[in-house]
């Protein structure tokens, strides 16, 4: 069965996911393991949550009923520890929500290595149009694109059980502390911008069940103005650590953006990698 974590992406899989679970702190959705809300244990939560991460969860679910769309600037740093390189992309994000229907474009520009410029018209695109979830990398000329959707099915990519990441934007606090233990941690961190002199609050997240997911740890640095993270940290297995930072996030205006890209032409020079859905794929079947 082909899936997000399995397929493969230019630039490697950790990459992508990483812009996957940052995206999907924008809306009412999440990725996990392969399971669904349904089949989630139901054991009671101990310990009880503190009154700090009950108001953040609370807080989050609300503002997954009101976010329609955004834009922000994005800037996305992989730490390898093994050779300690540090590499940058940066670019932007569009998010847009209609019904129950989701489509995004991160557009990376690009590419810091180690503080210096790599490559500065990078021409990278994540697109989910609605049905596919295409990585088009001009630089690299290679287009890859899996069906993530049939015709019939509105469908979110990372909706709880159906992606690589659980997120708890949008989602009920109880099924979070389920799959986590969640704690609020004393933090400094000030917002930038006009909403300069309020303070962060760092979220930790950390799986109950360590052989669940691919990562140990998820941190989040929300601003309680905007409802949404400004800053997130993901924490491999491996110790590898990914920071997605966004900023001059602008929510629920007027959008005009195309999230269509047309594959390339036979003879074009492109490697194109085109994976239909799959009957016995689960992952696209939402109800």
């Amino acid at each position: 069965m082909l899936t997000m974590m399995n397929w493969k992406w230019p630039g490697g899989r950790g990459m992508i996911l990483s812009l996957l679970w940052m995206l999907s702190l924008m809306g009412p959705v999440a990725g996990g393991a392969n399971r669904t809300e349904a089949t989630l244990p139901r054991k009671p939560i101990s310990p009880q949550p503190s009154p700090a991460v009950s108001a953040a969860l609370q807080m989050l679910q609300a503002r997954g009923k009101t976010l329609h769309n955004f834009t922000a600037n994005l800037k996305v740093t992989v730490h390898h520890l093994r050779t300690d390189e540090k590499d940058m992309n940066i670019g932007k994000i569009w998010y847009l929500r209609q019904g129950r229907a989701t489509k995004f474009d991160i557009r990376f520009n690009m590419l810091v290595v180690d503080g210096a410029i790599a490559r500065r018209h990078a021409d990278h695109d994540i697109i989910f149009d609605g049905r596919w979830l295409i990585d088009r990398n001009g630089s690299a000329k290679i287009y890859r694109k899996i069906q993530l959707v049939g015709t019939k099915k509105d469908f979110n990519p990372l909706r709880l059980g159906r992606g690589p990441i659980p997120i708890p934007i949008g989602q009920r606090p109880s099924i979070v502390l389920r799959e986590f233990h969640v704690s609020v941690i004393p933090n400094r961190m000030q917002a930038k911008g006009a909403d300069a002199k309020v303070r962060l609050i760092h979220l930790r997240l950390v799986p109950r069940d360590k052989r669940a997911f691919a990562f140990v740890e998820l941190n989040f640095w929300i601003n309680p103005v905007l409802a949404l993270p400004v800053k997130i940290e993901r924490i491999d297995q491996d110790g590898t650590p990914t920071v997605a930072v966004l900023s001059k996030i602008k929510i629920n205006q007027r959008m005009r953006h195309n999230f269509h890209v047309a594959s390339p032409a036979r003879g074009s020079g492109w490697t194109v990698d085109i994976e239909p859905l799959k009957p016995s794929s689960r992952v696209i079947d939402a109800k």
